[in-house]
């Protein structure tokens, strides 16, 4: 049977993890860029100290970053396809593994052999594989 290397599941897990991270942010970062805008007058204030400028600027401004804010949670809640990859790495490894352990204690010993950077599993590949519908408790 061919079983993938520990290096190669740790550099996907790695990588994936920081997608999780960035996908996690996009929406709170959008958000923040969206509430300046509406705020613009209060927090931000006009230079020149007129409301009427500060009021155009914020009609010019809000609906694009409405739409963008919009966008990004949309980008952040679409992520099937990120845990359809989760599944098939995490499945092949449990497929490969010989011998008679449950799926759960199958992958748990291959995740637990990977020398990972701090000595755990990413959060970020913890929280894609837990998503994807396994029991990441027994992982270090």
């Amino acid at each position: 049977m061919a079983q993938i290397t520990t290096d190669l599941y740790k550099t996907i897990a790695d990588a994936y993890a920081l997608i999780d991270d960035s996908l996690s942010s996009v929406a709170t970062n959008s958000r923040t860029a969206l509430n300046a805008v509406v705020d613009v007058n209060l927090s931000y204030g006009d230079p020149s100290q007129d409301a009427d400028a500060a009021l155009e600027i914020e009609l010019a401004l809000l609906t694009p970053f409405n739409i963008a804010y919009i966008s990004a949670q949309n980008i952040s809640n679409s992520v099937s396809s990120l845990l359809d990859a989760v599944k098939a790495i995490n499945n092949f490894v449990v497929n490969q593994t010989d011998g008679t352990d449950t799926a759960k204690v199958k992958l748990d010993t291959f995740v637990n052999s990977v020398s990972w950077d701090g000595g755990t599993v990413p959060s970020g590949w913890e929280n894609l594989s837990t998503s994807a519908g396994y029991n990441t408790t027994d992982w270090n």
